[in-house]
């Protein structure tokens, strides 16, 4: 029972951090106050991942209005770059007066990317451009609209306006190529426990839960099983210094006398003619004494008479 309630708690505790990581940007610290309001973690993570998107989408756009054979894709490339440019200062100048440090070069996997597409040519380079950059707009516009609804700051409200307008426009530039394969796009999240999915995935929460419950339901069984078996006492007597107290409380039990046995008559007895039905122990002397020999005279009275 123990083990089950330690691996359930460890396997929830586990997702958690895993979800977190994914979903936001670890180590952005807590809440602090500024004159535009209380900045939390959700508002640095929006500043964050805006500066981590123009790092590598604005030198990619440059780079496409250069390479890209299609007319559409470089016009893309042109907007993107142009605009990025324009974001990228407003998202520094908002985390300067927000006292929020952002990052100064792309990760590597949007370096990866950036490989991945300059090492393409000709209309392989226009379906990859598009389809990587259609990808990276798609994962950061649902952080902006989270935290355009929820953000208790400002400039933050107002910045993230700024933001979901751009991505919103960039995303329709790149779907006008006609280039983007949808059915290469990632999956929505699954709305949670009660959506319906199958997946192993949906499945990860409701086998937790259980999981809990019947080691919650083993314990309970277990301690019930225990309590009852230190209530009942022993078979050989009291144990316990209430079992003795309340059996010398109770009314004291009479011990009835022993049952006499009847001693056999001799045989004697029983031949005698006195008839057995004046008493249980009587008998009639075989041998009666002599009496004593009474005369007329000691009926007489004292004076003679």
């Amino acid at each position: 029972m123990r083990w089950t309630l330690v691996l359930a708690l460890l396997g929830a505790v586990t997702v958690s951090v895993v979800q977190s990581w994914v979903s936001g940007a670890p180590g952005t610290g807590g809440w602090t106050q500024t004159q535009w309001g209380p900045v939390g973690p959700a508002d640095r993570d929006l500043l964050v991942k805006v500066r981590q998107a123009g790092l590598w989408e604005l030198p990619t756009g440059q780079q496409a209005e250069q390479q890209a054979t299609n007319p559409q894709v470089k016009e893309a490339g042109h907007h993107l770059a142009t605009e990025h440019a324009e974001l990228d200062a407003q998202v520094r100048q908002v985390a300067d007066q927000l006292g929020v440090q952002l990052p100064t070069k792309p990760t590597d996997q949007q370096v990866g990317w950036m490989n991945e597409i300059s090492s393409s040519t000709g209309t392989d380079y226009d379906k990859v451009f598009v389809q990587r950059l259609r990808q990276a707009h798609g994962n950061v516009l649902p952080v902006i609209a989270d935290v355009r609804v929820s953000s208790r700051n400002t400039l933050i409200r107002q910045f993230a306006d700024t933001a979901d307008t751009t991505v919103t426009r960039h995303i329709g530039y790149l779907e006008a190529t006609g280039l983007v394969d949808y059915s290469a796009l990632p999956e929505a999240p699954s709305p949670g426990l009660l959506s319906g999915g199958t997946s192993w995935m949906d499945m990860i929460v409701p086998a937790l839960v259980f999981l809990a419950a019947a080691g919650a339901a083993i314990g309970l069984i277990a301690s019930l099983r225990r309590s009852r078996k230190k209530d009942t006492p022993a078979k050989g007597g009291p144990t316990t210094g209430r079992d003795l107290a309340n059996l010398h409380s109770g009314p004291i039990p009479m011990i009835p006398a022993p049952r006499r046995e009847r001693q056999p008559v001799p045989e004697q007895y029983e031949q005698s003619e006195e008839p057995r039905s004046r008493s249980r122990h009587s008998y009639r002397n075989t041998n009666p004494l002599p009496r004593r020999a009474t005369s007329a005279a000691s009926h007489r009275s004292p004076t003679g008479g």
